[in-house]
């Protein structure tokens, strides 16, 4: 799913609705004709964990997007039960990927490097996507109540209509807000969480490459 799906799925979906409590008396049709104020929307971000984010992220750069890379895996899958120290491993798997591939050690660094790249390229993405979304769904709606406090000076007849207007889309900004920056600091999380597992990973092949 492309950033701009999750960014917009993370903003607009829907959040779970609470159960009828049991016990509570029974509306009559009475009370039921009289007009009840909507309460306003209230957002609680879900907290850190795994996102939807990370899952993208870890998917673009995934070992075997880089040929170097797939390339020795494919030379060391054979070898995980035969030789299970993963440094002797590597260091067996190198020298038949250097006779029989032309695989070298600076090959499959500059391989981390690249996901690497990937990971720079997707936040240059995300970001640019996300500034879009806050124009359009933050700035958008913030523009909008600021047209709304106008009529409401035009039109004193319909003000008490009016500023309800105001009330509950002041509440879908905030709602809409508070939902992007959960987004950015899930995308900043996932993003800092897999640059820290490839920087991982290549100083563990430098070492075992030697």
């Amino acid at each position: 799913m492309p950033f701009m799906d999750l960014i917009k799925k993370a903003i607009f979906e829907e959040e779970p609705q609470a159960a009828p409590q049991p016990g509570k008396p029974a509306v009559t049709p009475a009370a039921a004709a009289r007009p009840i104020d909507p309460a306003p929307a209230a957002y609680v971000p879900m907290g850190t964990r795994d996102n939807q984010f990370y899952a993208r992220l870890a998917k673009q750069t995934d070992l075997s997007a880089v040929p170097e890379l797939a390339k020795i895996e494919a030379f060391a899958a054979p070898l995980s039960s035969v030789i299970t120290d993963k440094a002797l491993r590597y260091k067996a798997v190198l020298a038949t990927a250097q006779s029989q591939g032309g695989l070298t050690k600076d090959a499959i660094l500059k391989g981390f490097d690249a996901l690497l790249n990937v990971l720079n390229s997707s936040a240059t993405t995300f970001n640019k996507q996300t500034d879009d979304v806050s124009r359009t769904e933050v700035d958008a709606k913030i523009a909008q109540v600021s047209d709304i406090n106008e009529s409401i000076q035009q039109k004193q007849k319909e003000i008490a209509d009016l500023q309800q207007q105001v009330k509950s889309m002041q509440s879908q900004t905030e709602v809409s807000r508070a939902k992007l920056q959960e987004a950015k600091n899930n995308f900043a999380a996932a993003l800092e969480r897999r640059r820290a597992e490839i920087q991982q990973q290549r100083k563990e092949f430098e070492t075992i490459l030697g």
